[in-house]
């Protein structure tokens, strides 16, 4: 069924300006990557290869002979093999690079004096690292050929309309890329460091023969060829039988097994954990900033398209003449694209009722794209807002290829026309009973987690706690096992802790001071566009430049409207938007700085690595 789109204004097309047929889209869809270079199936295949190799490989005890020790090439092997699992998926540039460095590794380092199984599983590795290199290339290579067409689908080409704003995109993850690859060559310079000193205390060690008479957890107890009762810590006690000699290097106080060097899996593991998002964010951080930077730098493919956004705020892009709106080509996210002094349209609007429900306008409406189109790329859109002015956005997410049949979820309490006289009245109703219930004062305004939030907060922490103290007190008594890696998935749950035990949103004079788990940001009253609880218990502060302040998972809506809660995070959503709709009625004094309230989240990460380290030295 069609429907007539919403028009642009003529002189926001650029003269020239074609029209992005279904023919040509369609010919654009045929030309993406193949079907066996869906990223699940390389993804798949190193998993299942990867844990097989794994499963097989030998683990000869440790022997004076061939004693265990630090392995960097295990720890390249699988840090390459772990960030593949994301790279395949999401960064086919740098699959390109670390799948043939991955494979080259295994060829050199595990194929030589393997038996037959692990051979064999080694040979998988290798086949599903060239499945995927393919698989990448392919993708990069229907890349190339989405943009070629769409090069000849605009003709001319337009340079971008008015003033763009400043570059911001990729400046975030580079920034945090660089601070996590500092962390992690900082723990690879401490597990140098320890495997240096332990070489000194070799030099100056004396050696000594011992029997074993018994076996601890983390140590063994010996006696020494001069009757002597020694205990010698040992990562694996359970290799050195009763009755079995041993050598033990001794240096003063110092003491260890020949066959047990100084390990610093402890420091390859944070470097791991460290370095794998370092360097997958400083790729997608120089990649997004290298295509922003290309899309202002030249003029660019220009094409009169249809678009929708849907309740999610994401834009959906269509051919000119497919006024059913279906089938959609591709989707992103957008944001303002206007400087700072520029007032945008607002797309979204939110009514306050109980329900609390997002009124989205769905319409399609006619836009024109510039740039070229294709999976990972960058644009921007000229479209029209709900007053009938033209909006400049630009991509703040890569353009992604939605899987076939899937299209914008449009919520049943979504309108697809324009707001009615009486969805805004009622709006205005609410938002006055809500200022009747407000007095103008020269006091600050302030919001934050109620009792019930804070003790959920406070007993998450101590879940969080615990659970590192045990992963750390696991990790030094047995090693690394894979049945320890869902502890690691408690950090997770720092954000959410720090946004229940601490949130604050404080109005002044000047307008909001919104403090997070981690930052604290600042809404002038004349850039604040919106406030919103959504239907998933979550907190959205828009300002009027596109961009939005989240509170996650503070609450449950259905719940609480069954028992007729009014939470405080609610309040404030509803006293926030009178504020913004009755100006007399805000905060005429100015906050201090220790008012606007503490980013919890580096201070809760304090708290795990001093508990990690409590538990290390304990």
């Amino acid at each position: 069924m069609s429907e007539t789109p919403v028009p642009i204004a003529s002189g926001s097309v650029p003269a020239g300006t074609a029209a992005w047929s279904s023919a040509d889209a369609i010919q654009w869809l045929r030309t993406r990557p193949a079907h066996w270079a869906r990223p699940m199936w390389s993804v798949l295949a190193l998993l299942v290869t990867v844990v097989w190799a794994i499963a097989v490989e030998p683990e000869p005890p440790c022997s004076d002979a061939v004693p265990c020790g630090p392995d960097w090439g295990g720890m390249v092997q699988m840090g390459l093999a772990v960030g593949l699992l994301y790279w395949l998926a999401r960064l086919p540039e740098l699959t390109l690079i670390a799948a043939p460095a991955l494979a080259a590794i295994v060829a050199w380092g595990e194929l030589p004096g393997a038996d037959s199984m692990s051979l064999a599983a080694n040979v998988a590795v290798i086949g599903a690292l060239a499945l995927g290199w393919a698989a990448a290339r392919e993708r990069l290579a229907a890349r190339s050929r989405q943009r070629r067409l769409t090069e000849r689908a605009a003709g001319v080409r337009h340079p971008l309309p008015g003033p763009v704003g400043p570059l911001a995109r990729g400046k975030l993850p580079i920034a945090a890329a660089l601070l996590l690859c500092a962390v992690a060559a900082g723990a690879v310079l401490m597990g140098l460091r320890g495997i240096g000193a332990d070489e000194q205390h070799v030099v100056r060690a004396v050696r000594i023969t011992a029997k074993v008479i018994s076996q601890g957890e983390e140590s063994v107890r010996l006696r020494t060829d001069d009757a002597r009762r020694i205990t010698v810590a040992a990562f694996y006690p359970e290799d050195y039988g009763v009755g079995s000699t041993v050598t033990v290097l001794e240096d003063g106080s110092w003491r260890r097994l020949v066959a047990e060097p100084y390990d610093a899996f402890g420091w390859q593991l944070l470097a791991l954990a460290a370095g794998l998002p370092g360097l997958s964010l400083l790729t997608v951080g120089v990649l997004a900033r290298r295509r922003a930077a290309a899309l202002r730098r030249a003029p660019v493919p220009a094409l009169r398209v249809l678009e929708r956004i849907d309740h999610d705020g994401r834009t959906w892009v269509y051919a000119a003449d497919n006024s059913s709106g279906r089938a959609p080509l591709f989707t992103c996210l957008l944001t303002a694209a206007l400087p700072d002094g520029a007032e945008p349209v607002n797309r979204i609007e939110y009514d306050d009722e109980e329900e609390e429900l997002s009124v989205v306008d769905t319409r399609l409406h006619e836009a024109v794209i510039l740039g070229a189109p294709y999976e990972g790329g960058e644009l921007a859109l000229v479209t029209t807002g709900r007053d009938g002015h033209p909006i400049v956005t630009r991509t703040a997410g890569p353009v992604r290829l939605p899987r076939t049949g899937k299209g914008p979820l449009l919520a049943p309490h979504t309108l697809t026309a324009a707001p009615s006289d009486t969805t805004e009245s009622r709006h205005r109703a609410q938002t006055d009973r809500i200022a009747a219930t407000l007095t103008p004062t020269s006091h600050l305004l302030r919001w934050g987690p109620g009792s019930v939030a804070r003790t959920a907060g406070v007993a998450l922490t101590a879940g969080v706690a615990a659970g590192i103290a045990y992963f750390t007190h696991s990790l030094m008594t047995d090693g690394f096992g894979w049945e320890i890696l869902p502890l690691l998935g408690l950090l997770i749950w720092i954000n959410l802790v720090a946004i229940l035990l601490n949130w604050r949103v404080t109005a002044d004079s000047t307008g909001l001071w919104l403090a997070g788990a981690w930052t604290v940001r600042h809404v002038p009253w004349e850039r604040l566009a919106a406030a919103q609880y959504t239907d998933e218990g979550s907190v959205e502060i828009r300002r009027s430049d596109g961009s939005t302040w989240h509170l996650t998972g503070l609450g449950e809506p259905r719940l609480e409207r069954r028992l007729r809660l009014r939470p405080s995070y609610v309040r404030m959503v509803e006293e926030v938007t009178a504020l913004r709709l009755h100006p007399d009625l805000r905060p005429t004094g100015r906050s201090s700085p220790r008012d606007h309230g503490l980013p919890l989240g580096p201070v809760l990460l304090l708290l795990v690595a001093l508990t990690a380290a409590a538990a290390l030295f304990v």
